[in-house]
């Protein structure tokens, strides 16, 4: 392990514009999900005001949620089923938002289900609704993001809140919130910089990728994407850079570890994912890398021992690899991993199993698109038992991008468990929340400019 030159910044003034805005949105009566979209112009606004989130004590615990799923970057949702029925039977609850939605964030409640929405200016909606009950509008304090910024929601009890975003934050950074009430997050000069309670910056000597998603490890550590090059500019993930190493931080004392180098070759990705793929007990980090004529996905040692498992590479003319999760999702719960093959055009939803040092196809199934091209939106599918059968399936668009379908790998292969319509075209990030008696709750937003959700 190498110590980064580091540098303590004494930070003078640390200024965070925090306006609480009251913003309510029309709302439409709750319908069944295969019923036509209202138009969101012509749904009168409600006459009743906001609720407001119920006191909290100061005791209570903060936690932090965000559309990524969960710290360690992996897709894969905790719980089963959803809390009033099975997602083929129930009837969806639709939120008209009159505007065009980028994320959607959802936590649970002592007082119910909480979903955030970001429209694409910024703004920001809330919405609280208890199981089996309606939804209503709820004050977010915090203010207004940055177009495009994906929200991170502080939860205490009944009180919801947008984060606390540093001021030099890029706009493209989701803040990790680790021990010591300190944040890590990647500012607008691509610099890992972790923030002190009292406001004192630390940053290690290391340049991260812009846009990078910060890992969390522990509360003490994290990882990043570093390194950035445009050798070879693909594009596909919004700009022409990509990583070219994995790198662990630990926080407060800075310390850098390098635990994997791409070489020749480029990190294209925005983020690892970490999760044990060979079942040692240790997590993996598992990468997709490309050059310029093929893509291919990589598991490497997560405390740089080198690789651990390759994937037979497919031309990269021809698209990108979208990793989604890894988690019990072979036909007998064994450990598979889940990408979406060429997700931005013909995407096939691809189930890859471990054996010795290669990755194969053990599954596979052609019809979905899981991301568009150019956008930083990579969290528009998720695995998790959504349909309560005990196996956990793959949520992810539809070719069409107007359905959400789950694939399971069953005995039989790859195989559509159930699909429901959206309403309209995916817009944002599919979000699910688990409860605490392990049930979950299913949202996405639509171009259109509606909010559905399956509860």
């Amino acid at each position: 392990m190498t110590r980064g030159n580091s540098r303590r910044i004494a930070a003078t003034k640390w200024a965070v514009a925090m306006i609480t805005l009251v913003i309510v949105a029309p709302i439409t009566a709750c319908g069944s999900s295969t019923s036509p979209q209202t138009n969101p112009s012509a749904t009168p606004a409600l006459s009743q005001p906001p609720a407001a989130a119920t006191p909290t004590p100061n005791l209570a615990p903060v936690t932090y949620v965000d559309p990524v799923y969960q710290p360690d970057g992996n897709r894969l949702a905790d719980g089963s089923g959803l809390g009033t029925g099975f997602i083929q039977q129930i009837t969806t609850k639709d939120i008209n938002l009159d505007d065009i939605p980028t994320w959607v964030t959802g936590t649970s409640t002592p007082d119910g289900d909480v979903w955030v929405v970001a429209l694409a200016d910024g703004t920001v909606y809330g919405y609280q609704i208890p199981i089996g009950g309606q939804p209503s509008p709820l004050e977010i304090p915090g203010g207004r993001l940055a177009p495009g910024q994906p929200p991170v929601l502080a939860v205490q009890g009944n009180s919801v809140r947008l984060a606390t975003t540093p001021a030099n934050a890029s706009p493209n950074s989701v803040p990790v919130y680790l021990t010591g009430n300190r944040a890590a997050y990647v500012d607008n000069l691509q610099r890992l910089t972790v923030l002190e309670p009292d406001g004192t910056l630390w940053r290690p000597d290391l340049k991260v990728l812009p846009d990078t998603r910060v890992i969390q490890i522990s509360p003490e550590k994290v990882m990043v994407l570093a390194g950035p090059t445009d050798r070879f500019p693909h594009s596909a993930l919004g700009d022409n850079l990509e990583a070219t190493s994995v790198v662990v931080v630990t926080v407060g004392v800075n310390e850098v570890e390098t635990v994997y180098r791409s070489e020749d070759d480029v990190i294209e990705s925005v983020a690892p994912l970490l999760a044990d793929v060979d079942g040692d007990g240790i997590n993996d980090v598992v990468l997709t890398l490309s050059n310029d004529r093929e893509v291919w996905i990589v598991v490497a040692s997560s405390t740089g021992g080198g690789v651990v498992a390759i994937s037979d590479p497919v031309d990269r003319l021809l698209g990108w690899r979208h990793l989604v999760a890894v988690g019990p999702l072979g036909p007998s719960g064994q450990t598979e991993i889940a990408e979406v093959l060429y997700p931005d055009a013909q995407g096939s939803l691809r189930f890859l199993s471990l054996s010795g040092s290669k990755l194969g196809v053990a599954a596979t199934r052609t019809g979905y698109r899981s991301h568009e091209f150019g956008t930083r939106n990579f969290e528009q599918a998720v695995a998790a038992d959504v349909d309560r059968d005990g196996r956990v399936e793959v949520i992810l668009p539809t070719l069409d991008r107007q359905h959400i379908a789950g694939v399971l790998h069953g005995p039989d292969g790859a195989v559509d468990m159930w699909s429901r319509p959206l309403g309209g075209m995916l817009a944002t990030n599919i979000a699910v929340l688990t409860r605490p008696d392990g049930t979950l709750s299913v949202a996405a937003a639509t171009v259109e400019g509606s909010l559905r959700i399956w509860q």
